[in-house]
């Protein structure tokens, strides 16, 4: 008996091993993936293996989502120890719990736990389901959102492009349920500044939408409203380009290696393309909720604002003074929305850079004040500085970028008017030097003076006496010499 019991002991540590080395190789080869574009919407990846255990997770579920995370977590490590005990590290019943263990750790805002919890769910899914299989989407999801959380985006853009790719292999090139993974990847492009990789995305989702005749569906707004978008995006960058070859992207460059891609160069700052996605949302609006409705003024008002942006100012005034009538029709006040300029689009300054760790001092927040008038074209005029609370090398950057701002103009009894006496706050990190980084430069500089003899109109030659050292909040020093 004790024979047979060693025998199953090995057996068991044999199968756990290969377990292990299997899913360590897949872990490898998931790197090696051609990425592509996007993610796709949860698919479970492990069903509850009975009734019971789908009421522990649905009652987990519920305490995660009603702000009682603590008391989840303890609940999800009793599950996940009693499977461990009852099969083994590596067992497919894993990885809900799992699953829930990094929902929980994300409520509580403890992301880099949650990575783990996630990361090993996915592991288990990869080594019992395949490496492809889309049962594992769903934590692969979660995963990336936890690494973009902790500002991770290089490998939250690989989980993202490998879940697309998972979903792509398993669906046809024109299934409507590849649809949400297209506009999940698509949406992570733009928001890390990368329009012509989320174009890419958006525009196959709109063959998709045209294959299955869903194109004029109201399924399709957020797709026509991602086209508009990139090219917004890219002809106002959301950060101030100051040289052709500055690099504004948030993120990493995209996985994307299809021609798809390279085609997106030839329709560079499309205006044609972009208002014709805008006039499509218009129509399925006004066809789904009614003319007038407040899904077809808003299709409208983005439509004038788009004019706007890009200098066509008659054709903008036209559709704002027919949503001004409009709104006043129905007996809602126009102001809300022409009562005061609104700021449609402002880069944001480039940011100081931070001072070497043994130099930084503190961390503090500055302020830059303007004050400004807005012409019916949105733009600005007569820009003035109130005042500046910090490094003032922000205050010219922050001017540079009010320059080229662009407002929804001001109305009053339905007309276009010249807006005066506006006010802009900009809010900017900056770090002061550190107190030994200030003693070391002035020893520094007063043991240069005592080395520098000044001839003068006496015939006498002395040095100069530093009597102190002005340091502004970005680090710059001036000496402030006193010459006896």
């Amino acid at each position: 008996m004790m024979q047979v019991g060693v025998l199953r002991s090995l057996q068991g540590g044999l199968i756990v091993l290969l377990i292990g080395i299997q899913a360590h190789a897949e872990e490898q080869a998931v790197d090696q993936i051609p990425a592509e574009s996007t993610a796709v919407v949860g698919v479970p990846v492990a069903a509850p293996v009975n009734a019971l255990e789908q009421d522990q997770t649905t009652f987990i579920e519920a305490q995660i989502n009603s702000g009682e995370a603590d008391s989840a977590l303890a609940a999800v490590d009793a599950m996940i120890s009693q499977i461990e005990a009852l099969h083994h590290r590596y067992h497919v019943d894993l990885v809900t719990p799992l699953k829930l263990k990094g929902d929980a750790l994300m409520e509580l805002d403890q992301p880099h736990e949650a990575i783990e919890s996630f990361s090993r769910a996915r592991h288990i899914a990869r080594t019992n389901y395949g490496l492809f299989d889309r049962r594992q989407i769903d934590v692969v999801h979660r995963e990336a959102d936890a690494l973009r959380a902790v500002g991770d985006l290089a490998t939250a853009a690989k989980r993202e492009e490998y879940a697309y790719e998972v979903a792509r292999r398993d669906f046809e090139e024109y299934d409507p349920d590849l649809l949400p993974s297209i506009n999940r990847l698509a949406g992570f492009y733009l928001e890390t500044q990368n329009p012509l990789a989320a174009r890419t995305l958006y525009n196959r989702a709109y063959l998709i939408h045209e294959h299955s005749g869903t194109d004029h569906d109201p399924s399709a707004v957020p797709v026509l409203l991602g086209i508009a978008q990139t090219h917004r995006l890219e002809r106002f960058p959301a950060r101030y380009v100051t040289t052709s070859n500055s690099n504004h992207l948030e993120g990493p460059q995209a996985g994307l290696t299809n021609s798809d891609l390279d085609t997106q160069y030839l329709g560079i700052n499309s205006f044609p393309a972009g208002e014709r996605a805008l006039q499509i949302v218009v129509e399925i609006q006004r066809r789904t909720f009614g003319e007038n409705s407040p899904q077809e003024i808003e299709a409208i008002l983005d439509l004038a604002d788009w004019h706007l942006l890009f200098q066509r100012s008659h054709t903008a005034h036209t559709l704002y003074t027919h949503i001004y009538e409009k709104l006043a029709e129905l007996g809602h006040d126009p102001a809300t929305l022409f009562g005061h300029p609104r700021l449609l689009y402002y880069p944001r300054p480039e940011d100081l850079k931070r001072p070497p760790a043994d130099v930084r001092g503190e961390r503090k927040t500055g302020v830059v004040q303007l004050s400004f008038g807005v012409s019916p074209s949105g733009r600005v005029r007569n820009l003035k500085t109130v005042g500046v609370v910090g490094n003032n090398t922000m205050l010219f950057r922050t001017r540079r970028s009010m320059r080229v701002a662009v407002f929804r103009p001001k109305f009053e009894n339905g007309s276009v008017v010249v807006a005066q006496d506006q006010v802009f706050n900009y809010e900017f990190p900056y770090w002061t030097r550190s107190d030994r980084a200030r003693d070391e430069k002035a020893d520094e500089l007063n043991g240069e003076a005592t080395a520098v003899q000044v001839h003068f109109a006496d015939g006498t030659r002395r040095a100069p006496r530093v009597a102190a050292i002005q340091v502004s909040p970005d680090g710059t020093e001036s000496p402030l010499e006193d010459s006896r």
